[in-house]
């Protein structure tokens, strides 16, 4: 029995391998032929000693050997043809493998035209171009490009399964500009049929579409031109359009013709008026050149002593003019050139000051002058902060002196300085002065501060005041502030970081050293083995012997270094034998009262008894009574009573 299953077992092995080694193959596996050109393919198998043929809608099929069968076609005309070759075994099980070939035809013609458009086409319109493809197959292989002289526009595919020659349309759509004047458009049709296929592809391309742009002008012009007054001017503008452009020019709505002479009168804004395909205008700016004919709003003035005084020379010329001024120099006096202006300005005037001004208005064309007397009657000065024998960032609780220096120039009545904390005045005085008329003095006034951490930042100011006579009028002279940068030492969060951290043994523990300070202190770690510091915290990975003692935490900036000492100190985890330990004592207490439980139970409730001469109480025996309990006398048997 068990021979026969195996037999059967082989068989059918056999019979499986039969039919894995059984197999069919194409040589080429795939074809692709031009419509109307031959073909041919080889059938193998390696199987012998079975039917072989091909089943094929023309041609014919030749047996090589047993094993190996063509099929051969003069002519392939048959569309959508799907020839296959077949083998029959000896159980009339036929297997077949389909053959693919692809039949190809190219384009009739490939041609181009404007859709719903002849002539001329207008910049920037629309338009839309559409290419035709005339009998092609199979059109699922068909890509059709367009260009505009050899610059690649567009692509279009197509996803018909049709295997038989169509026609086929495609459109691009355009928009010209001036640049596509005479621009040739063109489309090609290409089979891309793989690998397989022919190499290149085939193409067909069509006939150039030369497009003729109608444009508005193109206009070449300055926007501004420059001419010197006398000249003859005629403007150098051109435009190119299609059709050829008509050129006028306008100003404030009039007709001009060129050339003109030009004087000052002439300068302004021009228009070019340019008729094409469109109307286009084109503005242009003539500016004419001329040298500066006076001067305007320089005048003679008085100024107090003290104050500050401002003459200003401007004339009209093009190019704006430059200026130069003539007077007796002094340090007080300065000159700021600006949009065309000069302004010469006395600061704190003094009578150093008093004189005559000439101002000069010049261009490369020529120039003009004129000249002024100042009078002055009255001063005004600088103030500045600065620290006594210290620069740079102050110590917090370290005391400093501020000094405010007061310049001016004498003779005052009385120097007002005041200073001030943030907005809040926090000292005040008074100098008297009777100087020597017009000499430079320097007024001192000291405040000396210590700061804590919370002034990082604070701003101090001085600020200054005059009185010239007893009665007055106050003037503010000026002020000067000093922000300052307070740097204090290193204070650590003993909160987070106490003297004493104990640990059990193998578990982590983290040691957190946090420090304020300014500037931001610098974390160092004293450590020991099995440790690592990460941002400022310590980590034992696993407390043991070897990690615990004495830790160093030192926080350092410019100020001063500050160092904690934490010690670590090993305890040890007794949890789990306290409770193994009690769960023990449990166990023993529940067994010791089992034990005295039964002996208790069998001492008192267990034996046996003798109701021999017991004489129960006058109600019936066989009946309960209710519940009461009327107990029969028993007496209990000795151990050898038991025996008996």
């Amino acid at each position: 029995m068990c021979e026969g299953i195996l037999l059967r077992i082989f068989l059918a092995f056999l019979y499986l391998y039969a039919n894995v080694a059984g197999t069919l193959w194409l040589d080429p596996p795939r074809v692709v032929v031009r419509h109307g050109d031959s073909v041919s393919v080889n059938c193998s198998t390696n199987v012998t000693n079975l039917l072989l043929d091909w089943e094929k809608p023309q041609g014919d099929s030749k047996k090589i050997d047993d094993q190996k069968v063509t099929w051969t076609v003069e002519h392939l005309t048959e569309w959508g043809t799907k020839p296959f070759c077949y083998m029959t075994d000896t159980d009339f099980i036929q297997h077949k493998i389909e053959f693919n070939v692809i039949i190809y035809k190219t384009p009739d013609r490939v041609s181009i035209t404007t859709v719903g458009h002849s002539g001329p086409v207008n910049e920037s319109k629309q338009y839309k171009l559409q290419c035709d493809i005339q009998n092609v197959a199979p059109v699922e292989f068909l890509t059709v490009s367009w260009f505009k002289g050899d610059t690649l526009l567009d692509k279009k595919t197509f996803n018909d399964s049709i295997e038989t020659p169509v026609n086929r349309s495609t459109t691009l759509q355009i928009s010209p500009s001036r640049a596509d004047d005479g621009a040739q458009y063109r489309c090609e049709a290409e089979l891309d049929l793989g690998p397989d296929g022919p190499q290149p592809p085939p193409r067909v391309t069509s006939e150039p579409l030369t497009i003729t742009v109608y444009y508005g002008p193109n206009i070449s012009c300055l926007k501004h031109v420059t001419v010197k007054a006398g000249e003859i001017f005629t403007p150098n503008c051109s435009a190119v359009g299609n059709p050829p452009p008509e050129m006028t020019w306008y100003k404030e709505g009039e007709r001009v013709d060129f050339p003109q002479q030009m004087d000052r009168s002439n300068a302004g804004q021009y228009t070019l008026t340019v008729i094409s395909n469109s109307t286009v205008n084109h503005k242009m700016d003539v500016e004419v050149l001329y040298p500066p004919v006076s001067i305007l709003e320089l005048h003679n003035t008085s100024v107090d002593f003290g104050y500050e005084e401002v003459l200003k020379c401007f004339s009209d010329a093009r190019p704006r003019p430059q200026y130069r001024w003539k007077y007796e120099h002094e340090p007080n006096v300065r000159i700021v050139d600006t949009d065309g202006v000069s302004l010469l300005f006395i600061l704190y005037a003094s009578g150093i000051n008093t004189g005559t001004y000439t101002c000069t208005a010049y261009n490369d064309l020529g120039e003009t002058s004129q000249s002024v007397s100042v009078d002055v009657k009255k001063s005004h000065n600088r103030v500045s902060i600065e620290t006594v024998g210290h620069t740079g960032p102050m110590i917090e609780g370290r005391k400093y002196v501020l000094r405010c220096n007061i310049r001016y120039v004498t003779p005052v009545h009385r120097v007002d300085v005041s200073w001030y904390k943030g907005n809040e005045r926090v000292k005040s005085a008074s100098f008297n002065d009777n100087g020597p008329i017009h000499s430079d003095k320097t007024w001192s006034h000291n405040l000396t501060v210590s700061h804590n951490r919370k002034d990082n930042g604070t701003q101090y100011r001085c600020e200054a005041e005059v009185l010239t006579t007893p009665r007055g009028p106050s003037i503010f002279i000026g002020r000067s502030e000093l922000n300052i940068t307070v740097h204090y030492k290193p204070v650590i969060n003993v909160t987070k970081l106490p003297s004493v951290v104990p640990v059990f043994r193998g578990y982590p523990e983290t040691l957190v050293c946090e420090a304020e300070g300014y500037p931001p202190p610098t974390i160092i770690w004293s450590y020991k083995p099995n440790t690592k510091v990460e941002q400022g915290h310590l980590t034992i990975v696993e407390a043991t012997n070897e990690n615990v003692g004495e830790y160093s935490c030192t926080a350092s900036n410019s100020v001063e270094t500050t160092v904690r000492t934490v010690m670590v100190t090993m305890k040890e985890d007794y949890l789990p034998l306290i409770a193994g330990f009690v769960a023990l004592v449990v166990v023993i207490i529940s067994v010791i009262f089992v034990v005295i439980y039964s002996i208790y139970y069998k001492n008192t409730k267990m034996g046996r008894y003798s109701v021999e001469g017991a004489k129960p109480n006058a109600q019936n025996g066989n009946v309960a009574q209710n519940g009461k309990d009327n107990s029969i006398p028993m007496k209990k048997l000795s151990q050898n009573s038991l025996c008996v």
